[in-house]
């Protein structure tokens, strides 16, 4: 199979393989994205401080990050399969778990798991994309990328409104509701008639320990860090927009601004379902970051609507960045080095967007001038740019 293969394909589309990687992709963030709108009732309950109720949050997260490189091992000795779906047993009964434990030691540990849950079945991702939809690897990609933004929006805008009231205001039970579509997923995967998988392993390219990153790579560096720079791009707003906003007086805006923002990531999902072609090249990639940084400025240093209009445009260039860069192991790799870049560039963009925005805070109280948590932010997007390379096309990863 070739790079050439995925993005425009004439042959059937999967729907059935689609669907099911739409599904799979819906479950990624619903449990994690679920606790900030419990997060009063929770935090009464455990008696926990803003900082405890932003760790339900952030915990999981960060377990995913580190939890990339075991699941690249796991991947390898126990199948796509079997990773996905015990991946997917642990990220929900991990959530029923947060609503049953009876300390907040055990709270926090439970989330923890749960994010690793989630890393065997995200960093096994990419390589069943690439399995499952061999003659549509850019879509097939789209598609349950599509289906982690749409579950985004879903487990923080659905909760309250409709979960919640559904499990009688409580939100222990509230949790155990989202876990149970969890679960049937789960049970589809394990029963369903899969495509076999393809034959591209090289005959040195098998084995466990074939399966984790080589650090020494400069282009796992490379991806990583351009995923690094869109995913902190996002977090930054979310993380310092409302003591931003503050400072300057439209704190009335607040809701508003942060209700879009954090629904450009479906706007996005939708605009690379409908142009796959942009997955596996450079341009795509490079004018979505050039937007980005182009939307971080104007949200810090215009005001009102311009600057309001500048944070829209940051969340949907930077969501359409992040799908681009999180395709590539699917598309540019095969067998094992499909996992091999995935898990490399999972543990490197996601702890380097943490630390990146931890940095931001430390400046901003140092200096005693919220706009400078922002600062690390557009100066490591702008050096990103350098990471984007001088090939048209991203060459074949092995």
């Amino acid at each position: 199979m070739n790079q050439q293969t995925n993005s425009i394909s004439t042959t059937p589309k999967p729907w059935l393989i689609l669907c099911l990687l739409w599904l799979v992709g819906w479950t990624l963030r619903v449990p994690i994205l679920a606790a900030p709108p419990l997060a009063l009732q929770i935090g009464e309950a455990f008696g926990l401080n803003e900082a405890g109720t932003g760790a339900l949050t952030m915990l999981p997260i960060m377990a995913v990050a580190f939890g990339a490189i075991p699941a690249a091992w796991f991947i390898a000795r126990f199948g796509l399969r079997w990773v996905i779906v015990t991946g997917l047993l642990i990220m929900a009964l991990a959530s029923v778990a947060r609503g049953l434990v009876p300390s907040v030691n055990l709270l926090f540990a439970a989330s923890v798991v749960m994010g690793l849950g989630v890393a065997l079945y995200q960093t096994a991702l990419p390589s069943a994309t690439r399995n499952w939809t061999p003659t549509h690897i850019a879509l097939g990609s789209a598609v349950y990328l599509n289906g982690m933004m749409v579950g985004e929006l879903s487990g923080a805008g659905l909760t309250l409104p409709l979960v919640l009231p559904m499990a009688g205001g409580d939100w222990r039970m509230a949790l155990n509701l989202w876990s149970m579509p969890i679960v049937a997923i789960a049970v589809w995967v394990a029963l369903v008639k899969l495509p076999a998988v393809c034959t591209e392993d090289d005959t040195n390219d098998t084995g466990p320990k074939r399966s984790l990153p080589q650090w020494n790579d400069i282009r796992v560096w490379q991806y990583g860090l351009l995923l690094a720079s869109s995913v902190v791009s996002f977090f930054v707003v979310n993380a310092y927009a409302g003591l931003f906003m503050s400072a300057r007086g439209e704190s009335q805006a607040l809701d508003g601004l942060l209700f879009g923002y954090n629904a450009m990531p479906m706007l996005a999902s939708f605009i690379v379902l409908w142009a796959p072609q942009w997955v596996g090249y450079r341009k795509p990639i490079a004018v979505t970051a050039i937007l980005t940084l182009i939307g971080l400025a104007g949200f810090v240093l215009l005001s009102g609507w311009a600057s309001w209009t500048c944070a829209m445009l940051l969340g949907c260039a930077a969501t359409v960045e992040v799908i681009l860069i999180l395709s590539l192991p699917a598309t540019i790799a095969k067998g094992m080095a499909v996992t091999r870049l995935s898990a490399g560039m999972t543990l490197i963009g996601f702890a380097a967007s943490f630390g990146l925005t931890l940095v931001g805070g430390l400046f901003a109280d140092r200096f005693s001038a919220i706009e400078l948590a922002f600062l690390p932010t557009g100066i490591f997007i702008f050096l990103a740019l350098f990471c984007l390379g001088s090939n048209k096309r991203y060459l074949q990863y092995h």
